[in-house]
């Protein structure tokens, strides 16, 4: 769910900063926060599909998740 989220907030930033483009307006800023946040979402989803891959394999350790119930 924090993957969708963060991706989620990654198109806003995006989007904001090239429509304030679209405007005639300088959006570098929003297109920055945009990026950094497509960086953070990587992250997360690395970690998600590590965490399920550690899950599923006789692996010495797993990763901490939180409850999905």
């Amino acid at each position: 769910m924090a993957v969708f989220a963060f991706l989620f907030l990654t198109f806003l930033g995006l989007t904001i900063g090239w429509g304030v483009n679209t405007s005639g307006s300088d959006g570098t800023t929003w297109i920055q926060i945009g990026g950094w946040l497509g960086i953070v979402t990587a992250l997360v989803a690395w970690y998600t599909a590590m965490s399920g891959v550690l899950a599923a394999s006789k692996a010495p350790f797993q990763l901490p998740t939180f409850p999905r119930s």
